[in-house]
């Protein structure tokens, strides 16, 4: 819907003119690390020169690229690539041969055989049909979909292990799993999200805060959709034919009410503030989230507290 709706305000006369036209003039088109010291350009000089200064020493360099391999080589063998800087024809013939072998491996036992042979299928054709010279120019989609699938899988991988780590961490320290979903695991996943959105918001203009104030919710909006829906098609999938029981919570509708609430709340004061966004809207959604996240605190101490008299 929204590639759709851009494509035609670029060519419906007045709205095309004006999309056409604001890329000249946009914020957007300058740099935000420009802006942030007198619109000189210091800071990206100095970003520049810090770089420089933390690779110009062999043994920091020797030292980093020694503790990141074990991670960077795995991702690089199993990752295709066809940017012109980073290609290698070695690499992307191994990363098409293991690529399955790796997506056999997070399935179920009996699918080695099944990502063996597509490896070794991938393997032999990107060898034949690819230069050692330039990335391929034809069917690049292949490869680019390969890169997005394998990405996703990583990510995957380094969240599952991750949540691994969060969970031992709570039944070390004692902190009940839900707390440390609502706290620690919701503002990690979301940190990312939260410092560019603010830094576009602040320093980037009209242009800047429409793309902050988008990406707020097309960001959930794809882990939502794309990622709960991918992850439950291959739960169900390694689970087949048993079925996927999620164990009840008494919160879950509650936690969707007060999210129903903070969209409900922008639906209605972005139209009727002449789409501003200024203190009413952001103070608005600040309380339903610090209402939401104190009332389930308080709801799982609560039940903590029963338990634990209880026994």
């Amino acid at each position: 819907m929204v590639c759709t709706s851009h494509y035609h305000s670029r060519n419906g006369g007045e709205d095309g003119e004006r999309h056409g036209n604001s890329g000249n003039g946009s914020d957007l088109n300058i740099p935000i690390l420009t802006d942030m010291e007198n619109g000189e350009g210091e800071s990206l000089v100095e970003v520049k020169k810090s770089c420089f200064c933390l690779r110009s020493s062999a043994f920091c360099a020797t030292f980093l690229c020694i503790l990141e391999m074990p991670l960077s080589l795995p991702r690089r063998l199993t990752i295709p690539v066809v940017c012109e800087e980073r290609w290698s024809k070695p690499y992307a013939v191994a990363s098409v041969t293991l690529a399955p072998l790796l997506l056999s491996a997070l399935g179920k036992p009996h699918h080695y055989g099944i990502g063996l042979s597509f490896g070794i299928a991938f393997g032999v054709l990107a060898f034949l049909k690819t230069d050692n010279s330039c990335p391929p120019k034809k069917f690049t989609f292949p490869w680019l979909a390969g890169g997005f699938l394998m990405s996703v899988t990583w990510s995957y991988i380094t969240a599952q292990e991750l949540l691994g780590l969060l969970v031992s961490l709570g039944y070390m320290c004692g902190i009940n799993p839900s707390i440390l979903a609502l706290t620690v695991l919701a503002w990690g996943n979301s940190l990312g999200d939260l410092t560019a959105n603010l830094t576009m918001a602040m320093n980037g203009g009209a242009e800047g805060a429409q793309v902050a104030i988008s990406g707020c919710y097309a960001g959930p909006i794809f882990s939502t959709l794309f990622g709960l829906g991918l992850s439950l098609v291959g739960s169900c999938w390694a689970k087949y034919p048993s079925f996927v029981v999620m164990p009840r919570d008494p919160h879950l509708l509650e936690t969707l009410g007060f999210l129903a609430g903070g969209l409900l709340w922008a639906l209605v004061v972005l139209p009727v503030r002449g789409m501003r966004l200024d203190g009413v809207l952001g103070a608005g959604l600040l309380v339903v989230y610090i209402v939401s996240l104190f009332l389930r605190l308080i709801q799982t101490d609560g039940s903590l507290s029963l338990v634990n008299m209880y026994k």
